[in-house]
């Protein structure tokens, strides 16, 4: 059975840290929002036989990536036997907090859970992702999501309308690194999700960036400057607010038009070009989407995972 994927990436709009419990995962609070920058996977699904995978970006066709694990633990849980040929083709930035990875590893069970006519509800498919990645869930909702525990609880929320600028720089970072640092810094949480669900009933777009927050980016300024300095440069292009998304490296600003948006991105482009150590960055402009999870015959449209 053939599939055609697509998997969208995320921004944390905040990030709150809570603590952390004694199996070394980190309770959370977050406001997530899926964004229309698409990776595309083709898959066929058959019965028996090996698991063959293969990307656009050779350092990710290892078979530890997460969409031949997504096979492996879907066999393991329900007992099945399938093969697969997977091609992944890699838009979204790796190392950078958008998700990708585990937005691929989302795409790859919804195909097998419809191959396999449901068999497994969707009460007994946590068992599956809890080992692919704390985002998985996010990806399989889509939209915009209040994300609490480590990543299992999830709220659906009212999705925004509005447009993103992407920014990533040349350096990436490990989520472990980040969030060692965040417990060696012993930092305290701003806890800026409950301000930001206090506006979001009414989906205005400025008083949401108003209120963005991520508490990780202390943690990550201890490894890397990188993205308190793009933070910086979004707000001068002109977003509405700008925050760095997960544990980095990316950063992101809000605008309310594709207009605004390409404008920013223009002029960032321009001051980039004066930084040695940002200069190689790759930007993105990027709708809000509805959806972490596409099927279609066709390609999704330029303007939903445009690299500028």
């Amino acid at each position: 059975m053939k599939f055609h994927l697509q998997s969208a990436a995320k921004v944390n709009l905040t990030l709150d840290i809570l603590g952390r419990r004694a199996d070394g995962y980190h309770e959370l609070a977050s406001v997530v929002h899926t964004v229309g920058i698409w990776d595309e996977i083709e898959l066929d699904i058959h019965d028996g036989g090996e698991i063959s995978f293969s990307c656009s970006r050779e350092e990710l066709a290892g078979d530890d990536n997460l969409c031949v694990r997504a096979v492996t633990k879907w066999n393991e849980a329900t007992g099945a036997n399938f093969g697969a040929r997977i091609h992944l083709q890699k838009r979204i930035p790796t190392g950078a907090g958008l998700g990708g990875g585990s937005g691929n590893a989302a795409a790859i069970l919804l195909a097998l859970h419809l191959a396999t006519n449901h068999a497994l509800s969707w009460e007994e498919l946590p068992a599956i992702y809890a080992g692919l990645g704390a985002d998985v869930p996010l990806f399989l909702q889509g939209g915009a999501v209040l994300m609490e525990g480590i990543g299992e609880k999830l709220m659906p929320l009212s999705p925004l309308s509005g447009w993103l600028l992407i920014v990533k720089p040349e350096v990436s970072l490990a989520t472990p690194s980040v969030y060692c640092a965040w417990d060696h810094g012993e930092f305290e949480s701003r806890n800026d999700t409950p301000l930001l669900l206090q506006t979001w009933s009414r989906a205005d777009l400025s008083e949401v960036a108003a209120r963005l927050g991520n508490d990780l980016e202390r943690a990550a300024a201890q490894i890397t400057l990188a993205p308190v300095r793009l933070i910086e440069l979004l707000n001068q292009s002109g977003a509405l607010g700008a925050r760095m998304s997960g544990s980095g490296s990316a950063c992101f600003g809000l605008f309310e038009s594709e207009i605004t948006a390409r404008d920013a991105a223009r002029k960032l482009r321009g001051e980039l070009a004066k930084d040695v150590q940002l200069r190689s960055s790759q930007l993105f402009v990027a709708p809000f989407c509805e959806r972490g999870v596409e099927f279609s015959l066709e390609a999704p449209a330029t303007s939903a995972y445009d690299t500028i």
